[in-house]
């Protein structure tokens, strides 16, 4: 309920329930997008050890320092490795993630032209480590999208 008696004639305080309301709404509402966003990143954690790493022309692009984050998403090679015959050299280590890597943009298959990439061998050691690049095979040189999975 507002309280009028300080209020200059014609004019009105806001109602302070409003207000605190408002306020309290707003609070609520932060909470509960921090407490989802807490919720969803937990959800999302894959539990990858520090072995599992994923390196394209020695670059991480997961683990060693680069996260997590492409984990189960299609990712494209960059403009560099596609135009380059020679490229990209994959390295996969650990014995818990493995790499599809496509002739296809956007992770579609095509034919037999994709390659799997790690060793999803729990009985290796985990400091196991599996390359593929085009000197194995030159078709690898044209191909376009990877995705990094679980075993």
């Amino acid at each position: 309920v507002s309280d009028q008696a300080d209020c200059p004639e014609g004019e009105s305080k806001p109602f302070q329930t409003s207000t605190h309301s408002g306020a309290m709404q707003l609070k609520a509402l932060i909470g509960a997008a921090l407490a989802f966003g807490a919720a969803g990143s937990s959800l999302s954690k894959s539990n990858l050890d520090i072995n599992q790493k994923v390196y394209i022309e020695s670059q991480p692009v997961l683990g060693d320092g680069a996260g997590e984050g492409i984990l189960n998403t299609c990712q494209g090679f960059a403009r560099q490795h596609v135009e380059n015959p020679n490229a990209p050299e994959v390295k996969v280590c650990g014995t818990g993630i493995k790499v599809t890597v496509f002739m296809r943009g956007r992770c579609e298959e095509y034919y037999e032209h994709q390659q799997t990439i790690g060793k999803c061998d729990k009985g290796m050691p985990s400091t196991t480590c599996d390359s593929f690049s085009p000197a194995d095979d030159a078709r690898f040189g044209h191909y376009q999208s990877y995705k990094v999975e679980q075993c």
